[in-house]
Protein backbone atom coordinates (compact mmCIF):
# COMPACT_ATOMS: atom_id res chain seq x y z
CA UNK A 1 0.00 0.00 0.00
CA UNK A 2 1.09 3.58 -1.27
CA UNK A 3 0.84 6.51 1.26
CA UNK A 4 -1.59 8.26 -1.77
CA UNK A 5 -3.66 4.83 -1.19
CA UNK A 6 -3.79 5.02 2.15
CA UNK A 7 -4.40 8.79 2.96
CA UNK A 8 -7.95 7.83 0.73
CA UNK A 9 -8.82 4.76 2.42
CA UNK A 10 -7.78 6.26 6.09
CA UNK A 11 -10.12 9.67 4.49
CA UNK A 12 -13.10 7.28 3.98
CA UNK A 13 -13.12 6.17 7.38
CA UNK A 14 -12.92 9.75 8.61
CA UNK A 15 -15.22 10.93 6.85
CA UNK A 16 -17.73 7.56 7.86
CA UNK A 17 -17.24 8.50 11.22
CA UNK A 18 -16.37 12.39 11.25
CA UNK A 19 -20.23 13.17 11.68
CA UNK A 20 -19.99 11.22 14.99
CA UNK A 21 -16.80 12.28 16.42
CA UNK A 22 -15.62 15.60 18.23
CA UNK A 23 -12.28 15.22 16.45
CA UNK A 24 -10.90 12.76 14.23
CA UNK A 25 -7.25 12.31 12.84
CA UNK A 26 -4.92 10.17 10.69
CA UNK A 27 -2.51 9.49 12.66
CA UNK A 28 0.46 6.50 12.61
CA UNK A 29 2.62 6.39 9.58
CA UNK A 30 0.32 8.14 7.24
CA UNK A 31 0.24 11.12 9.23
CA UNK A 32 4.61 10.80 9.54
CA UNK A 33 4.33 10.53 5.42
CA UNK A 34 5.60 7.45 5.06
CA UNK A 35 6.00 6.01 1.31
CA UNK A 36 5.04 2.57 1.99
CA UNK A 37 2.57 2.41 5.09
CA UNK A 38 1.75 -1.11 6.74
CA UNK A 39 -1.62 -0.07 8.11
CA UNK A 40 -3.43 2.85 8.57
CA UNK A 41 -4.24 4.51 12.24
CA UNK A 42 -6.84 6.87 13.30
CA UNK A 43 -7.80 8.20 16.86
CA UNK A 44 -10.71 9.81 17.67
CA UNK A 45 -12.86 11.39 20.51
CA UNK A 46 -16.30 10.30 19.96
CA UNK A 47 -19.85 11.80 20.34
CA UNK A 48 -21.71 10.11 22.61
CA UNK A 49 -25.87 9.30 22.36
CA UNK A 50 -28.01 8.56 25.15
CA UNK A 51 -29.07 4.48 24.94
CA UNK A 52 -31.08 2.50 27.15
CA UNK A 53 -29.37 0.90 30.44
CA UNK A 54 -32.87 -0.57 31.65
CA UNK A 55 -36.39 0.01 32.17
CA UNK A 56 -35.72 3.04 34.64
CA UNK A 57 -32.68 4.35 33.10
CA UNK A 58 -30.16 5.87 30.42
CA UNK A 59 -26.76 5.93 29.72
CA UNK A 60 -24.18 7.86 27.57
CA UNK A 61 -22.45 5.44 24.71
CA UNK A 62 -19.93 6.33 21.85
CA UNK A 63 -22.38 7.34 19.26
CA UNK A 64 -18.96 6.19 16.67
CA UNK A 65 -20.14 2.40 17.91
CA UNK A 66 -23.11 2.58 15.60
CA UNK A 67 -21.55 3.56 12.79
CA UNK A 68 -18.61 1.01 12.64
CA UNK A 69 -21.07 -1.60 12.98
CA UNK A 70 -22.88 -0.44 10.17
CA UNK A 71 -19.61 -0.40 8.21
CA UNK A 72 -19.11 -4.36 9.06
CA UNK A 73 -22.43 -5.08 8.61
CA UNK A 74 -22.36 -3.79 5.22
CA UNK A 75 -19.60 -5.55 4.67
CA UNK A 76 -17.11 -2.93 3.45
CA UNK A 77 -15.27 -3.50 6.63
CA UNK A 78 -14.74 -6.80 9.20
CA UNK A 79 -13.07 -6.99 12.30
CA UNK A 80 -10.06 -8.69 12.53
CA UNK A 81 -10.52 -12.28 13.05
CA UNK A 82 -6.80 -13.21 13.45
CA UNK A 83 -5.69 -10.13 15.92
CA UNK A 84 -8.87 -10.12 17.59
CA UNK A 85 -10.01 -6.14 18.55
CA UNK A 86 -13.37 -5.16 19.22
CA UNK A 87 -13.01 -3.33 22.66
CA UNK A 88 -14.15 0.40 23.84
CA UNK A 89 -10.89 2.21 23.14
CA UNK A 90 -9.53 0.37 20.42
CA UNK A 91 -10.62 -1.57 17.14
CA UNK A 92 -9.03 -3.70 14.53
CA UNK A 93 -10.64 -3.57 10.98
CA UNK A 94 -10.13 -5.43 7.74
CA UNK A 95 -11.01 -4.25 4.51
CA UNK A 96 -12.83 -6.47 2.51
CA UNK A 97 -10.99 -6.36 -0.62
CA UNK A 98 -7.87 -7.98 -2.36
CA UNK A 99 -5.20 -6.12 -0.11
CA UNK A 100 -7.05 -7.11 3.23
CA UNK A 101 -5.69 -3.80 4.60
CA UNK A 102 -6.09 -3.00 7.99
CA UNK A 103 -7.76 0.32 10.23
CA UNK A 104 -6.86 0.68 13.86
CA UNK A 105 -9.46 2.70 15.66
CA UNK A 106 -8.19 4.48 18.73
CA UNK A 107 -10.59 6.66 20.89
CA UNK A 108 -9.91 9.01 23.22
CA UNK A 109 -10.81 11.70 24.92
CA UNK A 110 -10.54 15.95 25.42
CA UNK A 111 -8.46 15.25 28.53
CA UNK A 112 -5.68 12.73 26.81
CA UNK A 113 -5.96 13.49 23.33
CA UNK A 114 -2.47 14.82 23.07
CA UNK A 115 -1.10 11.97 24.78
CA UNK A 116 -3.01 9.07 23.02
CA UNK A 117 -2.19 11.11 19.09
CA UNK A 118 1.33 11.33 20.28
CA UNK A 119 1.94 7.49 21.28
CA UNK A 120 -0.48 6.51 18.26
CA UNK A 121 1.26 8.59 15.64
CA UNK A 122 4.81 7.05 16.62
CA UNK A 123 7.11 5.63 15.21
CA UNK A 124 7.90 2.97 18.08
CA UNK A 125 11.66 3.01 18.44
CA UNK A 126 11.28 6.93 19.16
CA UNK A 127 8.03 6.12 21.30
CA UNK A 128 10.27 3.38 23.58
CA UNK A 129 12.35 6.20 24.72
CA UNK A 130 9.88 8.69 25.69
CA UNK A 131 7.68 6.52 27.38
CA UNK A 132 10.51 4.30 29.65
CA UNK A 133 12.44 5.89 32.60
CA UNK A 134 15.96 7.36 32.14
CA UNK A 135 17.49 3.92 34.16
CA UNK A 136 15.59 2.17 31.53
CA UNK A 137 17.29 3.70 28.31
CA UNK A 138 14.20 6.60 27.91
CA UNK A 139 13.99 10.26 29.10
CA UNK A 140 10.23 9.79 30.92
CA UNK A 141 10.62 12.47 33.93
CA UNK A 142 11.08 10.40 37.60
CA UNK A 143 7.69 11.95 38.18
CA UNK A 144 5.56 11.31 35.40
CA UNK A 145 3.88 7.94 35.20
CA UNK A 146 1.93 7.03 31.79
CA UNK A 147 -1.05 4.69 32.84
CA UNK A 148 -4.36 3.64 32.04
CA UNK A 149 -4.45 6.11 28.76
CA UNK A 150 -3.71 9.50 30.70
CA UNK A 151 -0.34 11.24 31.97
CA UNK A 152 -0.01 11.18 35.90
CA UNK A 153 2.11 13.67 37.58
CA UNK A 154 3.01 12.76 41.14
CA UNK A 155 -0.03 10.73 41.78
CA UNK A 156 -2.55 12.94 39.61
CA UNK A 157 -3.48 12.85 35.93
CA UNK A 158 -2.67 15.73 34.44
CA UNK A 159 -4.77 16.93 31.04
CA UNK A 160 -2.73 16.74 27.85
CA UNK A 161 -5.50 18.62 25.32
CA UNK A 162 -2.77 18.90 22.70
CA UNK A 163 0.41 17.15 21.38
CA UNK A 164 2.34 20.29 22.50
CA UNK A 165 1.17 19.87 26.06
CA UNK A 166 2.15 16.77 26.48
CA UNK A 167 5.51 16.84 24.87
CA UNK A 168 5.78 19.72 27.12
CA UNK A 169 5.25 17.78 30.02
CA UNK A 170 7.28 15.51 29.20
CA UNK A 171 10.21 17.89 28.97
CA UNK A 172 10.40 17.07 24.82
CA UNK A 173 10.09 19.43 21.64
CA UNK A 174 6.96 18.81 19.84
CA UNK A 175 8.58 18.11 16.24
CA UNK A 176 6.58 17.92 13.04
CA UNK A 177 5.61 14.01 13.09
CA UNK A 178 7.27 13.39 9.69
CA UNK A 179 10.39 14.24 11.55
CA UNK A 180 9.96 12.08 14.71
CA UNK A 181 12.58 9.58 14.94
CA UNK A 182 15.18 7.52 17.98
CA UNK A 183 17.81 9.06 15.83
CA UNK A 184 16.80 12.77 16.23
CA UNK A 185 15.73 12.25 20.13
CA UNK A 186 18.82 10.46 20.85
CA UNK A 187 20.96 13.40 19.31
CA UNK A 188 19.03 15.78 21.42
CA UNK A 189 18.85 14.05 24.86
CA UNK A 190 22.52 13.53 23.70
CA UNK A 191 23.42 17.73 23.32
CA UNK A 192 20.51 18.41 26.76
CA UNK A 193 23.06 15.68 28.60
CA UNK A 194 26.29 17.85 26.89
CA UNK A 195 24.51 21.06 27.91
CA UNK A 196 23.85 20.28 31.60
CA UNK A 197 20.23 20.85 31.05
CA UNK A 198 19.29 17.07 32.01
CA UNK A 199 18.33 15.27 35.03
CA UNK A 200 20.19 13.73 37.51
CA UNK A 201 18.80 10.58 36.01
CA UNK A 202 19.14 11.14 32.90
CA UNK A 203 22.72 12.52 33.53
CA UNK A 204 23.20 8.41 34.69
CA UNK A 205 22.00 7.58 31.65
CA UNK A 206 24.42 6.34 28.63
CA UNK A 207 22.23 4.77 26.06
CA UNK A 208 21.11 7.81 24.23
CA UNK A 209 23.95 7.38 21.62
CA UNK A 210 23.02 4.31 20.75
CA UNK A 211 19.68 5.77 19.88
CA UNK A 212 21.40 8.98 17.85
CA UNK A 213 23.32 5.96 15.67
CA UNK A 214 20.07 4.44 14.86
CA UNK A 215 17.35 5.10 12.01
CA UNK A 216 13.87 4.50 12.17
CA UNK A 217 12.06 1.67 9.52
CA UNK A 218 8.98 2.09 11.42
Amino acid sequence: MNLEQARKIGMEVVEALAPVCDRIMIAGSVRRGKAQPKDIEIVYIAKTVKERADLFSWSDVPATEAVIETLVYRRFWSFDKEVRRNGPLYKRMVRQDEEQIVVELFRACPDNWGYILALRTGPGDFNKIWAAKPWDGGSLPTDVVLKDGFVWVNGRPVPTPTEEEFFDLIGLPCWPPGERSAMRLGKFLLDRQHRGGASAAEVKNDGYARFAEVRSDD
